[in-house]
């Protein structure tokens, strides 16, 4: 079972992953001249991080990698390679695992090998936006096809999850709610290629279409209506 593990005990990680991160611009920037913007995304943006009770799997965070110069916008696998260099690099001197190269992320782990247990992951997807990052049109992400073949692969932005959220925080019991549904959905799911921040949006979406339902219910119809006057 899924509890939430303490902001105490999982800030100073996140910090450490941050500084990651901003090694891994200058890297970039100085080797490579790219550059990006990194965003924590999902339940870890949101202080609704997640491990198994007793488990061997710890916490983990996710961030995109948002592009905005590059001379390697046609050859995916060769940028993701310099980021993969980058990684390894900036990493130097931390607990962490040489990075791996997931299918759509670069993911970097630090593992208890005498107790086969993962502590803490970071899950880095190297990304840019179809449009302005504010719309819904989506954005492309670098994609490993685990056949030597690399190619930057459509995702479709969530229905309007921002919007639902500020909807739901409305309500005095709202964050609650969505804490609920985030947990219960972490314990329910069995696909364990479904990624944490996916796992959020859809407990916004759920809990929204809950609140969405009841207003309609507790609202008259036209014939309980006629029935006042």
């Amino acid at each position: 079972m899924y509890e939430y593990v303490s902001k105490a005990e999982y800030k100073p990680y996140k910090a450490e992953a941050d500084e990651i991160v901003r090694k891994v611009q200058k890297i970039m920037k100085g080797k490579y001249d790219t550059t990006f913007q990194p965003k924590l995304i999902g339940s870890a943006n949101r202080h609704l991080v997640t491990k198994i009770k007793n488990g061997n799997r710890g916490y983990d965070f996710d961030y995109n990698l948002i592009l905005q110069k590059s001379d390697l916008w046609e050859d995916p696998k060769k940028l993701k390679g310099q980021f993969m260099r980058a990684f390894s690099e900036a990493i130097k001197g931390t607990s962490y695992d040489p990075p791996e190269d997931s299918t759509s992320s670069i993911t970097i782990k630090v593992v208890d090998k005498k107790h086969s247990k993962i502590i803490r992951s970071c899950d880095f997807a190297i990304i840019y936006y179809l449009d302005d990052e504010d719309t819904d049109e989506g954005y492309k992400y670098i994609k490993n096809w685990k056949n030597n073949h690399y190619s930057f692969e459509e995702r479709r932005l969530s229905q309007n999850a921002d919007y639902k959220l500020e909807e739901i925080l409305d309500y005095e019991q709202g964050w609650n709610m969505i804490r609920d549904e985030y947990i219960k959905l972490k314990n329910s799911n069995r696909d364990c290629n479904k990624k944490s921040f996916v796992l959020y949006l859809e407990s916004i979406h759920n809990v929204y279409n809950h609140i969405q339902q009841e207003n309609e219910e507790s609202q008259p119809t036209a014939i309980n209506l006629l029935r006042y006057w």
